[in-house]
């Protein structure tokens, strides 16, 4: 007859076999915990790398837009400030040219003026007739000689300060006196009814009617160079009169 099977010692219920085939189960599940876990952390550690890097950007990008705008109001400014230089000296060329041009214009109005006194002066210190016709033709030329500087003054009276053509006109005014004093020295002098002391009233006043006309062209001289920014004349050497014997 057989034997009956040993006793183990063991109740039946305890049997580790069971346990065993649940333990690769358990692993997974805490392994599968771990693993979730850490991807919840990484997961979370990602979002704040990935917002912190969002603001990096986000400051980083607003500061290359200052910049920018910075450099092109930079640049816009250099370019209205390069803008209103080149008016400015486009402007500052311009007026130095109408300056120039006005400059010449004046001293050829008065040049011109000047030339024609000397002209018309020479002429009545220098002219003798034989008839009054001759006279009469001679004092029609002095006269148109003179009117054709109105031109002149007019000129001036739009190119220069008042004071040039002020004096233009007192010079002609006194050339003109000079002219009429000169044709009626002319006219004495072939008269034969003068006396010796109407011949020497018409010559003194001649010669202070010359005198005068010379110095009025000194005056135009001096308020053109004073219009033109020269310097001023020499003052004139005074010459002691010898003493009668």
């Amino acid at each position: 007859m057989s034997r009956p099977p040993a006793a183990t010692g063991l109740p039946r219920g305890c049997d580790d076999s069971g346990v065993t085939q649940w333990l690769p189960l358990f692993s997974s599940l805490v392994v599968a915990f771990v693993v979730l876990v850490g991807v919840l952390i990484t997961n979370r550690t990602n979002r704040r790398a990935i917002d912190a890097a969002d603001e990096r950007g986000s400051i980083a990008l607003e500061a290359a837009q200052r910049n920018v705008a910075a450099v092109n109001a930079a640049a816009e400014e250099r370019s209205r400030s390069a803008l209103e230089a080149a008016q400015r000296n486009t402007e500052a060329a311009e007026q130095r040219e109408h300056e120039k041009w006005r400059r010449e214009s004046v001293l050829a109005a008065v040049t011109a003026l000047l030339e024609t006194s000397a002209t018309v002066r020479q002429q009545l210190s220098s002219q003798d007739f034989t008839y009054l016709g001759e006279i009469d033709r001679f004092g029609l030329d002095l006269h148109e000689s003179i009117e054709q500087c109105t031109g002149s003054v007019t000129r001036l009276r739009i190119l220069s300060s008042p004071r040039i053509p002020n004096r233009c006109e007192d010079l002609l005014r006194t050339l003109t006196a000079a002219a009429n004093i000169t044709v009626q020295k002319l006219t004495l002098t072939l008269d034969g009814e003068a006396t010796a002391d109407d011949l020497d009233d018409i010559r003194t006043l001649w010669h202070k009617a010359i005198a005068s006309v010379v110095e009025q062209e000194l005056s135009v001289v001096k308020a053109a160079r004073t219009e033109l920014g020269l310097e001023p004349l020499p003052a004139p050497e005074r010459v002691t009169a010898p003493s009668a014997a």
